[in-house]
């Protein structure tokens, strides 16, 4: 017997969340004509905020991704001119991966900040601090569920 999956409203709000982020990522390849991997940008945008003082593992834990897809990522990266990997002069062991001109350069072009302004300024006011307490929510039983403190956090850092 071939019965359907039921979908809840829970799952369509999820469901709604994850096409939306898939959506907006595919507009911003189209604007921009540049494309970079959600993983791979978001890890371009972390080893930038940290500047010279990323080291793999953290990046593991700050995007919640296994070690072996960090270093894939890392690799991807460093093929295409993007980061740089050191060995930390002081603690050879462990690896810095540092942010180059090209990369500043691709970051800033595919971040397409004014394409998220515009999608954000769809919002209110009202409703955008709705959605943030609702998202910040959910973070935060997710990273209650990880073992994580929430001032670990990317949202900490961010200053949220």
């Amino acid at each position: 017997m071939n019965e359907k999956p039921v979908f809840d409203e829970h799952y369509n709000l999820w469901l709604l969340l994850s096409q939306t982020r898939s959506a907006i990522f595919k507009v911003r390849h189209k604007k921009v004509g540049q494309y970079l991997p959600p993983n791979q940008a978001a890890a371009l945008i972390s080893i930038w905020t940290r500047e010279g003082q990323t080291t793999p593992r953290e990046l593991s834990r700050r995007l919640f991704l296994e070690p072996h897809t960090v270093s894939e990522i890392i690799s991807r990266m460093q093929q295409k001119g993007l980061v740089t990997k050191e060995k930390d002069k002081q603690r050879g062991k462990f690896v810095r991966i540092t942010i180059t001109e090209k990369g500043r350069a691709v970051c800033k072009k595919v971040m397409g900040q004014e394409l998220i302004h515009n999608y954000m300024a769809e919002l209110s006011p009202e409703q955008r601090e709705k959605l943030r307490e609702g998202l910040t929510i959910l973070y935060s039983r997710a990273l209650e569920e990880l073992g994580i403190e929430m001032r670990e956090s990317l949202l900490a850092e961010n200053g949220r």
